[in-house]
């Protein structure tokens, strides 16, 4: 791209690069000017790597700069402020509490495994930031489960269990 159309693509989608860098900001506690700033980077970054037989430059650009903040993001995480941060509450009829530790009962002993680690906190057990994206926390849990000696198709077997077991609770 010529220095021009950087110009004029940067002016269309100024807009944009704004509204990313807000929802970043808010995510990983970062001040937004920060954050700002890492988007204009890596919009130039996808100015430079634009080829045109390739597709729209602005989903282009949008997949580069979303993508490369996330791992900013990540990269840059602070911890939660003790003073802001609220422990939420999570109150469950006893009816409910009851089905849910039954559904728990139910489960296969690798799928409980899985749904104890999530419900437990995965940002522990995986070691993973707290403003990580869920594919990264797949990919930890992947990594995880591949470590305690899980083939993979043990590790797909037990998600596609764990997905089909959560839809059933969410119909009732």
């Amino acid at each position: 791209m010529t220095k021009k159309e950087t110009t004029e693509q940067f002016m269309k989608y100024v807009k944009l690069l704004h509204k990313l860098s807000h929802q970043t900001a808010s995510r990983c506690e970062r001040p937004e000017a920060d954050v700002y700033g890492q988007a204009c980077f890596l919009f130039m970054k996808a100015a430079s790597g634009y080829r045109k037989d390739r597709g729209a430059f602005g989903t282009y650009m949008f997949v580069v700069v979303k993508n490369g903040l996330a791992s900013w993001g990540v990269k840059n995480d602070l911890p939660p402020d003790p003073e802001m941060y609220v422990e939420p509450q999570h109150e469950q009829h006893p009816r409910r509490a009851l089905e849910f530790k039954e559904w728990l009962a139910n489960l296969s002993e690798e799928v409980r495994e899985v749904a104890m680690i999530i419900l437990n906190g995965p940002m522990e057990i995986l070691d993973i930031p707290f403003a990580a994206t869920p594919k990264q926390v797949r990919g930890a849990l992947y990594r995880y489960l591949r470590g305690k000696g899980w083939e993979w198709k043990k590790v797909w077997g037990t998600i596609r269990e764990m997905k089909s077991q959560v839809a059933l609770i969410e119909k009732e």
